[in-house]
């Protein structure tokens, strides 16, 4: 229309959910035609060079189409934030220079059906909030989001700075508490996201079956990354730690476990991802047959707790699943899959292939 500068932010944010449900189903027919290959009763020369053909050319050329979807989506969602921030600021925000707290939208629950959950109480005062056992995923893929932020927490706890953290970057509504503020960053900017003290039915839980202050937190990313908790279905840690810190985190290829080592040692909060059938910069199309342990999930994210020497005298890793120590099923997969691993240099390099960290000090 004739003066109209900017963009209509719910087509954007439309338009980024459509192109995100898009690249899951081309990841997801990849994923399908893969193992469909795989279980194929063909054998023979046509059938290796096909299969050949498959893996150096078919299949990343969909990985590569879905993940330049999802980019996109990403891109699109980016882009409605800061119109809706720009937005804001014209209406004038008292010229604090902190970007004005959203009105609450609150994400709907994955089940209309099934009604979201009171958050009673201050959930800054969880005694195992920095406990990643204390995780429990629930039916949002957004193991990125718990590993990244589990990690952090660990870290800041273990540095006996988790509760001031909570405290300035957690803010109750009401007493009790309706709503809670939970200060966010992006590109490194703080931005307040206002939601209920809800969570939704299949979403993050401790460790005794009730929702945390990772309720909230997950509620909040859902709110500011598009406002669905689709929209924190697949992403990678490093974000999550961007996310929650405002600081700039790294994503590193395999790296040794002395490197791993020292990073901890250094203040840093790690996490890492698993392998998986991905480009370089994309990490969510999985085959369960890229990791070599059964027990081990395909494109999952685990938080780092510790590099140490074993009893047999080598040095380990030690990795907390977002599942929960009892780990758990993947639909149509009878071996189960661990809640904590510890895994020699060999094992953590047959199975891994990201690290994600972020200075916490």
């Amino acid at each position: 229309m004739p003066g109209f500068y900017g963009a209509d932010i719910g087509q954007l944010r439309a338009l980024a959910k459509t192109m995100a449900q898009h690249s899951d189903k081309v990841g997801a027919l990849s994923t399908e035609l893969g193992q469909l290959l795989s279980r194929a009763p063909w054998e023979g020369r046509d059938a290796v060079a096909f299969r050949a053909d498959w893996l150096s050319e078919h299949r990343p050329t969909l990985q590569r189409v879905a993940a330049g979807l999802r980019d996109q989506a990403q891109e699109l969602t980016r882009n409605a934030d800061q119109q809706d921030r720009a937005s804001a600021g014209a209406a004038g925000s008292g010229g604090s220079g902190k970007p004005d707290s959203n009105p609450p939208g609150d994400p709907g629950p994955l089940d209309p059906d099934r009604p979201d959950v009171d958050v009673p109480g201050d959930v800054r005062e969880d005694p195992d909030a920095g406990d990643p056992g204390d995780i429990r995923q629930g039916q949002i893929g957004d193991c990125w989001l718990l590993a990244g932020i589990g990690s952090v927490a660990q870290t800041l706890e273990r540095e006996d700075k988790l509760d001031e953290f909570l405290a300035e970057h957690m803010r109750p509504v009401g007493d009790p508490a309706t709503q809670w503020v939970v200060t966010l960053h992006e590109d490194g900017e703080p931005v307040e996201v206002t939601v209920e003290a809800k969570s939704t039915d299949g979403g993050v839980r401790g460790e005794d079956g009730e929702p945390s202050w990772l309720s909230i937190y997950e509620r909040a990313a859902a709110e500011h990354r598009g406002g669905s908790y689709d929209d924190i279905d697949g992403g990678f840690s490093h974000e999550a730690m961007e996310l929650m810190t405002g600081r700039s985190a790294d994503k590193d290829g395999e790296l040794d476990l002395a490197e791993i080592e020292d990073k901890l040692a250094g203040g840093q909060a790690v996490s890492v991802g698993t392998e998986d059938t991905k480009d370089d910069d994309f990490d969510w199309v999985w085959e369960s047959d890229e990791v070599n342990r059964t027990d081990v999930v395909p494109n999952h994210a685990y938080v780092v707790v510790e590099v140490k020497t074993n009893d047999d005298g080598e040095k380990v890793v030690v990795l907390a699943n977002p599942w929960g120590p009892s780990g758990g099923f993947m639909s149509g997969d009878d071996d189960r899959k661990a809640g904590t691993l510890e895994l020699t240099e060999d094992e953590y390099k047959e199975n891994f292939d990201s690290v994600y960290s972020v200075d916490t000090k």
